[in-house]
């Protein structure tokens, strides 16, 4: 089952690189181009700002969840490093599941915050489109954070249980 997981996780990496890459992309050719329009040809596009600012903010929230994946967040090791492998390996796991407990539980509420009433009704202010689309990013990044967290949570207890190989 591990495998499995770690195979659709590994699929879910490469979606999330290259909507990262996209996006990225993206945002740099949206604000040369509203670079070049405003001071060459004096003509701005009036939604480019709040357009990057979206891309920016789902940039953030995917490279998030990539970093998760990689497991390359900071973290502060310092007093798990003088342990025990044992202790250090429970102690893991317990921050491991703690992580996954957070991130649903945010899971939970942004669903619960993006569904309502008021909010799906909001409008941009300038491009006129609900901002529950807007909003959904972080739902998704959410989901994809949850998943890969889940991988680890699985790949942890499994080298708990095993002795520290996983």
């Amino acid at each position: 089952m591990l495998a499995l997981l770690s195979w659709f996780d590994d699929r879910l990496a490469q979606v999330e690189k290259i909507l990262l890459i996209t996006l990225t992309f993206g945002l740099v050719t949206l604000l040369i181009a509203q670079v070049f329009l405003r001071y060459v040809l004096n003509s701005p596009l009036f939604w480019a700002e709040e357009v990057a600012v979206q891309v920016f903010v789902a940039i953030s929230f995917f490279g998030v969840s990539y970093l998760i994946y990689q497991r390359k967040l900071v973290v502060i090791d310092f007093i798990t490093l003088i342990l025990p492998s044992s202790f250090r390996l429970a102690i893991e796991c317990a921050f491991q599941i703690i992580s996954l407990l957070t991130l649903m539980v945010m899971l939970v509420l942004t669903f619960q915050w993006v569904t309502e009433p008021m909010v799906q009704n909001e409008l941009s202010p300038t491009t006129q489109l609900p901002r529950w689309y807007n909003y959904s990013i972080l739902l998704i990044a959410l989901g994809f954070m949850s998943f890969h967290q889940l991988r680890h949570c699985f790949k942890s207890l499994s080298g708990l249980f095993h002795g520290g190989k996983s």
